[in-house]
């Protein structure tokens, strides 16, 4: 009777335990993953399914790694690999684990959303938008930023959506026009920069004088050097319809 070498026999039990290995490892990895998606979906559908396959692949390759070690008769150089290949993940992937940690304290600690004018290191303005590896800041310049989500656990965050509203009275001076014509344009105009302000814009009163009609006006605001940034908008609006006007 044909009788298989014992080394052939071990190989083959030791294949059989490894195929296992890797099954139970599959099968666990997806079990990971719902379970992990459906705890963490109440932060957001997107943030729980990155994370839980980020848990997904752990899990397949400790399983990985346990069935090469399984076939492997030198145990202590698998060992050691293993080390190294985890070694080299963690900083080969610094950035994207810092990423993802930043990610989750937005998700949880919620810092600002989106619209809020925030301060965060040298970079000030509006937030357009978080996804989970940046966010898009449009400063008050104009430029559209790009901040990896890690910056956010490097500096602190000064959200000036919730500080302490300031209303700020500026005086507009126009050429001798008809008030008819002058106060709707001082509220399309107003209504114009209302996404840039933190409340509604107020127009406080507007009169003629002797060559000229004066306005006095309520943008509230917490960032003062905002002030100029807007005053330039507010001119720009006015001279897109025809009207000129002098900013105090």
């Amino acid at each position: 009777m044909f009788e298989i070498p014992q080394p052939l026999s071990d190989l083959l039990f030791r294949g059989l335990i490894a195929a296992a290995v890797l099954i139970l490892a599959y099968f666990v990895s997806k079990y990971v993953r719902l379970n992990l998606e459906r705890v963490l979906s109440k932060f957001g559908l997107g943030f729980a399914r990155r994370i839980s396959e980020i848990f997904r692949y752990f899990v397949l390759f400790i399983g990985a790694v346990i069935a090469i070690s399984v076939l492997s008769l030198d145990v202590t150089a698998i060992s050691v690999i293993m080390v190294l290949i985890i070694i080299f993940l963690l900083v080969s992937m610094r950035d994207i684990f810092l990423n993802l940690a930043a990610e989750l304290y937005l998700v949880i600690r919620k810092p600002f959303k989106d619209n809020d004018q925030i301060k965060v290191g040298d970079i000030e303005g509006t937030v357009r938008f978080i996804r989970g590896m940046d966010t898009e800041i449009i400063t008050y310049d104009g430029d559209l930023v790009i901040v990896p989500n890690s910056y956010f656990l490097k500096h602190p965050i000064i959200n000036k959506s919730q500080s302490l509203v300031r209303n700020i009275e500026v005086k507009l001076g126009f050429p001798k026009i008809e008030l008819d014509q002058i106060e709707p344009a001082i509220l399309e105009v107003l209504k114009e920069i209302r996404s840039e302000l933190l409340g509604e814009p107020e127009l406080l009163s507007i009169s003629e004088k002797e060559d000229r009609v004066e306005a006095f006006i309520s943008l509230p605001i917490v960032n003062v050097r905002k002030l100029r940034w807007l005053t330039a908008k507010i001119v720009k609006g006015f001279f897109t319809r025809g009207i000129e006007v002098e900013v105090e």
